[in-house]
């Protein structure tokens, strides 16, 4: 004899999901699903048919730690134009764009160097967007909050549209912003897009994991200038290429004296400093290379009282 087994959709019961147009579908997640759409269709209702024309819309949709997802479709560009534009204060939101290459679902930071998106919520995430400068000197275009928590940005990209429209800092975290994570994302800032860092904080934040990234930019203090305090709950850096391209002395992690990071298989190149880490006295490291000429092969460090190891 054979069970029946029942399940809720809105097609009747399929215990085992369904498939449409060649995609199964499947409930492997708990929140509600909001649309976004610059480009078509309209409303407020936020459905696929009837997007809202913007993420702040998405976020007003969303229910506080109910695990909500806002699906940003191809082509969409979301301008932020002023401090605080977006504000991501709805717990556990994760932000998904869609498309890619010059189609991939996008948010301009335009018309003022304080444009920005606040985080001041907890668990909130951006996966597949892409983030670009388009003014001069864009000061902490990110902010995330002390409420801010669990952050993660993972498989996105950031660019300027030239030279003169640049990041001043790209990501601030406020002290107690524990458990950033940065995973899987490619950053291009194109030389002489002078920028003083890529991740900056003013505080001790917990747990930082920084993983798998490709970083190409000029930071004249440092791409992750880390070192307001130290940082406990053992910041992870693993598998990320990293390049600062000025030629002051800058470095790509600037961390404090007393903080234990962790560092794995990273790959650095640095224009104006022969070690990469400001200061490697309480961290450990574990087969990382880098290099300060453009001519040379890489080395690994860090260096010994009397020489590269």
């Amino acid at each position: 004899m054979s069970t029946l087994r029942r399940s809720s959709s809105s097609y009747g019961s399929f215990a085992d999901g369904i498939i449409l147009r060649g995609m199964p579908l499947l409930t492997l997640y708990p929140g509600n699903v909001y649309w976004v759409d610059e480009n078509g269709g309209g409303g407020s209702k936020g459905t696929f048919s009837h997007p809202v024309a913007t993420i702040a819309a998405a976020v007003a949709l969303c229910t506080a730690s109910n695990g909500d997802i806002i699906m940003v479709k191809p082509g969409h560009n979301e301008n932020i134009s002023s401090d605080g534009a977006l504000d991501m204060n709805i717990a556990d939101v994760c932000v998904v764009g869609t498309g890619t290459g010059s189609n991939q679902a996008k948010i301009t930071f335009d018309t003022a160097d304080t444009a920005s998106i606040d985080i001041t919520a907890a668990n909130v995430s951006f996966i597949n967007m892409w983030f670009e400068a388009n003014f001069a000197n864009v000061d902490g275009a990110i902010d995330v909050e002390a409420t801010g928590t669990y952050f993660t940005i993972q498989g996105c990209r950031f660019t300027a549209s030239a030279a003169a429209t640049d990041f001043e800092e790209v990501i601030n975290l406020a002290a107690a912003a524990n458990y950033f994570s940065f995973i899987g994302n490619d950053v291009h800032l194109i030389e002489a897009t002078d920028a003083e860092s890529f991740v900056h904080t003013v505080g001790e934040s917990l747990g930082m994991r920084v993983i798998g990234n490709n970083i190409v930019m000029e930071a004249s203090e440092s791409i992750f200038d880390l070192d307001a305090t130290a940082i406990t709950g053992g910041p992870i850096f693993r598998d990320n290429f990293m390049v600062n391209l000025t030629v002051a002395a800058d470095y790509c992690v600037e961390i404090d004296a007393t903080t234990v990071g962790h560092f794995c298989d990273e790959r650095y190149a640095c224009g104006g400093e022969a070690i990469p880490i400001a200061v490697t006295t309480a961290s450990f490291f574990v087969n990382c290379e880098g290099t300060e000429l453009p001519d040379v092969s890489s080395l690994r460090f860090p260096k010994t009282a009397t020489a590269w190891p």
